[in-house]
């Protein structure tokens, strides 16, 4: 592939709209991109007051070439500032399927901030998800935070930014480099999964300290303490990289217990994302599986069975994750976290 080149068709509308997927709510403008050239309208309609996401999406499927990492750029102009910065969007998605209709999982995106004239947005550096065939390239509008206003787009770009190398491809697991790390099914690949004495092998997120008072079976637990000022908040509360050797097939779980002392109700999330290098390095992907702790006192134990590593997967990353539902805080403990392989 070519450093630079363009993997969009018709990115500039001199050829009108062919090549995108548009809905009602998009046209196209002789001279209205920028410097007076051919360009891309979005106006949604204002939707009823539902409870609903209301949004009109242009959409491009292309396939990927043999990169590492990609760019994605797009030139906007907003006509009405939106109500929310939301309101306008250009998504990146991942997908496993080459027309773009299956395994869809979120890269990033590219958002104007609410000023006047042609600004130049551009993200950088993304990796695409393990076992990805194409990218999915939206043009979004909110109608409801877009205050009936119109969005100009031009010069959308999606191009390679790093050739691939030929030492990071993973075709098959590495004989020696599988034995190595391949546990028998039963051991446990978490270090410190039991927090008998500390929280010791875990990256931390949420404040996080290690309690002598709680725990499942035995005492020894990790207390996550998640805060928010205002609104809703989620994020990582602790994670941990494994190996995964030459194994397939896993069984993932976790205890957990709601804590005495929180202000506001509050979530958690137990899931992995699989890497396709050791150490939790190049392409990675979402498990499709998690699992959620339900309201109820006491522990509970979270489990997820038939977890199938993909066939280049060579390490998952195990996180723990939690939220709270608005201003508060919102306490919990974990225990008992465990990675198996059952084959």
């Amino acid at each position: 592939p070519l450093l630079g080149k363009n993997l969009l068709k018709n990115s500039n509308f001199e050829n009108q709209l062919v090549d995108w997927h548009v809905p009602l709510g998009v046209s196209w403008t002789r001279n209205g991109g920028k410097n007076g050239s051919a360009g891309f309208v979005i106006q949604a309609d204002k939707p009823p007051q539902d409870r609903y996401i209301h949004e009109t999406t242009a959409s491009q499927c292309v396939l990927l070439t043999e990169a590492t990492k990609f760019t994605v750029s797009a030139d906007v102009h907003l006509q009405g500032l939106p109500e929310k910065n939301t309101a306008n969007r250009i998504n990146v998605i991942w997908n496993e399927s080459a027309n773009c209709s299956t395994g869809g999982q979120w890269a990033s995106y590219l958002q104007p901030k609410p000023v006047s004239g042609w600004q130049h947005l551009e993200r950088k550096n993304l990796t695409p998800a393990l076992g990805a065939k194409a990218v999915k390239i939206t043009i979004v509008q909110n109608g409801r935070f877009s205050s009936n206003g119109k969005a100009y787009w031009d010069n959308v770009r999606f191009y390679p930014s790093e050739i691939f190398k030929q030492s990071l491809t993973v075709k098959n697991i590495d004989t020696a480099t599988g034995k190595k790390y391949t546990l028998k099914p039963g051991e446990n690949y978490i270090r410190n999964g039991d927090f008998n004495k500390n929280i010791s092998g875990w990256r931390i997120g949420w404040k996080t300290q290690w309690s002598s008072l709680q725990g499942d079976l035995y005492p020894g637990a990790a207390k996550v303490t998640s805060d928010s000022p205002a609104g809703g908040k989620g994020r990582h509360a602790m994670m941990q990289c494994v190996n995964l050797g030459t194994n397939r097939k896993f069984i993932l779980g976790a205890s957990f217990k709601t804590g005495a002392g929180s202000s506001q109700l509050g979530s958690g999330r137990l899931r992995l994302d699989w890497h396709q290098g050791l150490n939790c390095s190049g392409r990675s992907k979402i498990d499709a599986h998690w699992r959620d702790p339900t309201y109820i006192a006491g522990w509970q134990k979270l489990q997820i069975k038939g977890l199938q590593a993909p066939a280049n997967a060579q390490s998952a990353t195990i996180e723990i994750i939690q939220s709270v539902k608005g201003a508060g805080r919102f306490i919990a403990y974990w225990d008992d976290i465990y990675f198996i392989a059952t084959e």
